[in-house]
């Protein structure tokens, strides 16, 4: 185990104490099966509780289809293969399940590894750092907001960061911004997060005279500017010089008239901003490039430079996600985005345009390039094959919807006005509902799309009725779509209730948006007047709403697999319909759909040979 007295060892979560030493070099080190053992003979806790952690242990093994022998017990496992949004509707029957699940493993995972008691070693130490809780202990008696002079809960932030401190053998006054530094560059995630806000807290501490003796001699300083960075640092002309060089190769077609680009194609050029930077990163990780070097230009022209990243990035497709993975398809697109813009420089692209045909790993990501990514089509295979999961994703409108009606129900039962945080969540629902409910009862747009939506002035992109059963209807222009194709339809009233939802969304939910009486946007910004929300935003809430309250992981784009992959299964005849509806090519269809037609087509030859068996 490691050694609590002695410096630790610099990766993450190592600061914390929080997991063994890794095991001697030849030396296998504990797996799940010697866990399994370990708990099995436990004797302090009940028979009960005993038999749901061996069962979860047994269940981690069979999810990741090995023995539990070759399973190494580690904390990593649980962030990297069970993490705390990794509910899979497969093989949990809701996010709820997933969670206790997690808990039962995680549980007697750190106390085989040692973890609590380490951590209660560390809690219990009597040193500088209980001095410094003792001392802010009365200025947060009393009530928050009156009479107490310091939140309690930033208290609890400090005891719980004290162990990290105390992990790395500092007391309250060995700490600078040099060490504050080093514990942020060792950790990753929420906890990174919670030791920044508790670094921030002991400078907000200087402003009580009778702690300052407590704290270290000068303050910390530990701003946003000041923390170590996850990603190399580039040099700081090579962005100036990469971004010109993108806007020229993605924005084209000047209109003398219009003043604008006729062709502007953000996304990719979104694109190119991640190849750019990304490669730089690995250059100067592997040496390829001098971390001085100023001209971008001349860095380009050089063959074997792009080579070495290009071969760097192969290979980080045997990385784990948080290690900085790069998927076969992403690293040839980034290559690919690279080479567009030497050509644009007039630099010889013939060599990289050999490794994109030649190279076996660019090949696999050409290949990938062409279908739905493995994530896609198990998301569309689970509410094609399963009846729960397709009435999850049909009725996510209502299951959300309702969920905000009954939090606005308590409240007023209780006759008290809501907090802010129930009106973020309320709000927050009924945008999803509504949201889901254009998808469903109307068509599926894009995200970008449906953020954008105006429902004020004469040119208005969705018209709702007042009142009434007149259809809701939506117009989004040909320049705002990805195809430039006008996007126009219905959303009809009928049992169903998109119609109800999305007129309930705007007179009683839209109205709690802080600029909604002025904003001309269906679904406006929180905190910006006159702009919409953000769709990266919007995507990421929409996501853990859908999995933790609807119990479908799922991203907005995924409302257009899963509606496609329903209708292509149950109405294959109708290629052109659904084409239609979801604004895409008969050929796109064809190409990222045509495993339904596949597995249908083996299936029909399984029944063959059964019938022959049978005669």
């Amino acid at each position: 185990m490691l050694d609590l007295t002695s410096h630790p060892r610099t990766s993450t979560h190592a600061a914390a104490a929080i997991g063994p030493v890794p095991a001697v070099s030849g030396q296998p080190g504990p797996t799940l099966d010697d866990m399994h053992a370990h708990v099995a003979a436990r004797r302090d806790i009940s028979d009960k509780t005993r038999d749901r952690y061996l069962s979860a242990i047994t269940k981690a093994g069979e999810r990741l289809n090995k023995p539990l022998a070759v399973i190494p017990a580690e904390l990593a496992l649980l962030e990297e293969r069970f993490p705390l949004d990794g509910f899979d509707p497969t093989h949990w029957s809701t996010d709820t399940a997933y969670q206790l699940f997690r808990r039962r493993l995680q549980a007697p995972l750190r106390e085989f590894l040692g973890v609590h008691k380490k951590q209660a070693a560390l809690r219990a130490q009597e040193d500088d750092w209980t001095i410094l809780f003792a001392a802010i202990e009365p200025l947060s008696k009393g009530k928050v907001g009156r009479t107490a002079r310091w939140h309690p809960m930033k208290l609890s932030m400090l005891r719980t960061f004290a162990i990290v401190a105390r992990a790395y053998g500092w007391q309250p006054r060995d700490l600078t911004l040099a060490e504050a530094q080093r514990i942020d560059a060792d950790f990753r995630g929420n906890k990174r997060e919670a030791n920044a806000r508790a670094l921030r807290r002991l400078d907000e501490l200087r402003e009580f005279p009778q702690i300052l003796p407590l704290l270290p001699p000068h303050p910390i300083g530990f701003s946003a500017k000041r923390r170590a960075p996850l990603l190399t640092a580039l040099h700081p002309s090579w962005e100036a010089q990469f971004l010109p060089w993108i806007e020229a190769v993605t924005r084209t077609g000047w209109d003398p008239v219009g003043k604008v680009f006729a062709d502007d194609h953000a996304g990719h050029a979104h694109v190119l901003r991640a190849a750019f930077r990304t490669a730089l990163r690995i250059g100067v990780e592997i040496g390829a490039i001098g971390p001085d070097q100023p001209d971008l230009k001349a860095i380009l022209a050089e063959d074997e430079i792009l080579c070495a990243i290009a071969g760097e990035m192969f290979a980080r497709r045997l990385r784990t996600r948080r290690n900085g993975r790069l998927e076969p398809r992403t690293s040839r697109k980034y290559l690919k985005g690279l080479n567009q813009v030497r050509a644009h420089l007039g630099i010889d692209t013939t060599m990289m345009k050999l490794v994109l045909a030649n190279n076996s790993v660019s090949r696999m990501g050409k290949k990938a390039d062409r279908c739905m990514t493995p994530t896609n089509r198990k998301f569309c295979e689970g509410v094609v094959e399963k009846p729960a999961l397709r009435r999850r994703f049909l009725g996510a409108f209502k299951e959300l919807r309702a969920t905000a009606q009954s939090i606005s129900a308590q409240i007023a039962a209780e006759d008290r006005k809501p907090t802010p945080r129930e009106i973020a969540r309320v709000r927050m629902l009924g945008a999803a509902a509504c949201f889901a409910a254009i998808e469903i009862g109307g068509a599926p747009i894009r995200v970008e799309n449906a953020m954008r939506l105006t429902c004020v002035g004469e040119d208005a992109q969705i018209r709702i009725p007042e009142s009434g059963k007149k259809p809701i209807k939506v117009l989004i222009p040909a320049e705002l779509t990805k195809n430039k194709a006008e996007i126009a339809f219905p959303v009809r009233a009928n049992k169903h209730g998109c119609h109800d939802t999305i007129r309930w969304y705007l007179q009683v939910i839209r109205p709690m948006f802080p600029h909604a009486a002025t904003s001309p946007f269906l679904f406006p910004a929180i905190k910006t007047q006159g702009a919409h929300f953000n769709p990266d935003f919007f995507g990421a809430e929409f996501a853990g709403l859908m999995r933790t309250v609807v119990n479908m992981p799922m991203t907005p784009h995924q409302m257009r697999h899963g509606q496609t992959s329903l209708l292509l299964d149950r109405h294959p005849n109708e290629i052109e319909v659904i084409a239609k509806r979801i604004d895409d090519t008969l050929g796109t269809l064809r190409q990222f759909y045509g495993w339904l037609n596949s597995m249908k087509l083996v299936e029909h030859g399984q029944d063959l040979l059964v019938g022959l068996m049978e005669d």
